[in-house]
């Protein structure tokens, strides 16, 4: 047997450019990956300063009051590309904040900023300061193996209590002009997660050359420039559920399904803005919403790049929006936050290059369901009334089957290859179905909407009233007959015949006055509206007033928040037909209740661009199987005409406005009407 040898790995100079400045290609990622550094640290204030950019020679010196490194940390730690130091750790000693930096190479972002770092470091409970310098360009110019590099360091007694770590990076390879710097502060803005537990954790910045002076980071307030946003949660405590909050226009809805995914717990915020929330946007922000950037990724406490830029349209939305575009959402109308955990979702991580997320299978189900429910979610409340819930609740079924279907079949795979094969066609099957009866029922929508155009409102109202006044002239025949029959019989005894004449002499008047009321109903869909401005809580204040008798024996409770100073721009006649509508039919369903106190509220909330009134009781409620058919003509539950809300759909409509039914999970119903201002 031969001598036997051995070789050892080397690594060339040339790796710390594969690990820095050709990895890190984003000037923004690598600062960002220094901030996280000092995050890792414990540090509670990190500082970024900027001078010298208009010389040619620009700095840029990051100090933070973190943790600091010792010299063995620098040793063991910084200087080994790679180190696990971070792999198995979860958490910061002190704060416990999750740890972001674990591929051992965010210290090369320094080489992708500049030529030349000055490293200067203070441990926590120590008086000696370390100071090193890295002239990058030297690596390659002498030496060949990094192994045969010597970093010299110095060590000096530091008397202060400050500690922490300083980098001062010389000849910024990048042009760091006004702009973006500006571009900068806006990323910081968004650098932690909108989710995050606030944990002192300050970025300041000072470019004394663009009049920025330690200007401190704060985050960007959206929800009062959307009128429309969701929250949308798989929580940490149960993964079986999937929870969602939407707010429109200030009112809030709730929603909760059965959770199909299994990438783990995640939270999302999204902002929609439509043509005014744009406007207010650019306004504030100095900045389009396009030019903004729509769906961020966080992972833990901090952003994911590229995702969210601008110009990464990472979920496909302008595609889908092209698909559909009087009905889907593209880039340019979304902001949203997307938050997972680096404890909790082991099956998504980041590349090496920490630019976007490894492409998996979980990974897939995570954009999946980003558009399945946040953003789905936000076009249901924007874009029309609720659609048909069953056929809803039907296609949601087959989806939640189909995730169920593909798992199983990737677990029978690795045992029966054969098997698996015959459960992937079936499953194949079941989508292109879903998909052909999805279109099918999208056909039948659109045919009932060109149905509804058609029979316009002016010729099905007409016909309606003409029929009442038919019926009305036949109940006054029949009373005038039963008075003169009445009238004739001299044998009946005038204290049987007194009320009778009563009863008809009655009967009569509320025919004449219906009669009366149909006329100038019908007068009315000719008539030109006048609009007035009408002080929403007196007139409100006046219709209840003319129930007053119905709620006080029915026992119900009336609650009227409606601020003093919201007025309305609508026809006088028109505001009282949608008031009128809405609290008789919450008196018609409090009649059938009796386990419970009766409460009925009738609600303004007044936002930049619109006024909404909310009418919500506590009676029978919209069965879910009825939810699609209720602002259909003709239609009713509760034996009356079923005209009612239809009639307001139409008045709210021509007043351009929107009347939908909220969704809520307690008892009763609620309706919305969104005034545009």
């Amino acid at each position: 047997m031969g001598i036997i040898n051995t070789f050892n790995f080397k690594a060339s100079t040339n790796i710390k450019n594969l690990l820095g400045k050709d990895l890190v290609t984003d000037q923004i990622t690598a600062v960002f990956e220094l901030v996280k550094n000092s995050y890792d640290a414990d540090a509670t204030e990190v500082d970024l300063e900027f001078v010298d950019l208009e010389s040619g020679n620009g700095k840029l010196i990051i100090r933070d009051n973190g943790t600091g490194m010792s010299l063995d940390d620098i040793e063991k730690k910084w200087m080994v590309i790679g180190t696990d130091s971070k792999k198995n750790k979860m958490f910061s000693n002190k704060f416990q904040r999750p740890l972001n930096g674990d591929k051992g190479i965010g210290r090369f972002s320094v080489d992708r900023l500049g030529e030349v770092l000055h490293l200067s470091s203070v441990k926590d409970s120590s008086n000696e300061k370390i100071d090193m310098s890295f002239e990058w360009t030297k690596f390659e110019r002498e030496y060949t193996n990094l192994d045969q590099i010597k970093i010299p360091y110095y060590l000096s007694e530091y008397t202060t209590n400050k500690h922490g770590v300083t980098l001062h990076i010389e000849k910024l390879r990048d042009n760091w002009d006004q702009k973006n710097i500006l571009k900068l502060i806006n990323s910081l803005k968004q650098f932690k997660s909108p989710f995050s537990i606030k944990d002192d954790f300050k970025i300041k910045v000072h470019v004394p050359e663009y009049q920025i002076f330690n200007m401190e980071i704060q985050p960007h307030n959206l929800e009062d420039i959307s009128s429309l946003w969701v929250e949308v949660e798989i929580p940490i405590t149960d993964t079986k559920i999937i929870s969602m909050t939407v707010v429109r226009d200030g009112l809030k809805y709730t929603e909760e399904h059965p959770n199909p995914y299994n990438f783990g717990p995640v939270k999302t915020k999204i902002y929609f803005f439509n043509t005014q929330d744009k406007t207010r946007f650019a306004k504030r922000m100095n900045t389009l919403v396009k030019e903004f950037g729509n769906i961020r990724l966080y992972r833990d406490d901090f952003r994911i790049h590229p995702y969210g830029e601008s110009y990464n349209d990472w979920l496909d939305l302008d595609i889908r929006k092209a698909q559909g575009y009087a009905r889907f959402f593209g880039s340019r109308d979304l902001i949203g936050y997307v938050q997972i955990y680096k404890e909790h979702n082991d099956g998504i991580d980041a590349p090496t290059n920490r630019q976007g997320i490894i492409e998996n299978e979980q990974s897939l189900e995570l954009r999946h369901f980003i558009i399945e429910y946040p953003i789905k979610t936000l076009e249901k409340y924007f874009f029309k009334k609720p659609k048909n819930e069953t056929f809803l609740r039907s296609k949601q079924n087959i989806e939640t089957a189909v995730l169920e279907l593909k798992q199983v079949t990737k677990e029978l795979n690795k045992t029966a290859p054969e098997a698996a094969k015959i459960l992937r066609k079936i499953t194949g099957v079941v989508e292109q179905s879903q998909k052909e009866q999805a279109q099918f029922v999208k056909g039948q929508e659109e045919l009932l909407e060109v149905y509804k155009r058609v029979a316009s409102k002016e010729i099905l109202l007409h016909r309606i009233i003409h029929q009442a006044l038919i019926k009305i002239e036949k109940v006054r025949t029949v009373t005038f007959s039963g008075m003169n029959t009445v009238a004739n019989n001299h044998d009946q005894n005038e204290d049987f015949i007194g009320p009778v004449r009563t009863s008809f002499n009655h009967i009569e008047k509320l025919s004449g006055n219906a009669k009366e009321y149909l006329k100038k109903a019908r007068d009315h869909l000719i008539r030109k509206r006048s609009t007035e401005s009408i002080n929403l809580k007196s007139f409100s204040d006046r219709i209840l007033a003319s129930f007053e008798h119905d709620f006080i024996e029915h026992n119900i409770m009336i609650s009227l928040e409606i601020p003093e100073n919201i007025y309305l721009k609508i026809d006088k006649n028109d505001l009282e037909t949608i008031l009128d509508n809405f609290i008789s039919n919450s008196l018609k369903s409090l009649k059938q209740v009796s386990d419970r106190n009766k409460e009925l509220l009738l609600k303004a909330i007044d936002t930049t661009s619109y006024t909404t009134l909310v009418f919500k009781d506590n009676g029978l409620g919209v069965p879910n199987h009825l939810i699609d058919r209720i602002f259909d003509p003709f239609f009713s539950t509760t034996k009356s005409s079923g005209m009612g809300l239809s009639i307001v759909d139409e008045i709210v409509k021509e007043n351009k406005g929107e009347l939908n039914l909220a969704r809520n999970n307690s008892v009763g119903a609620e309706f919305q009407i969104k005034f545009r201002k």
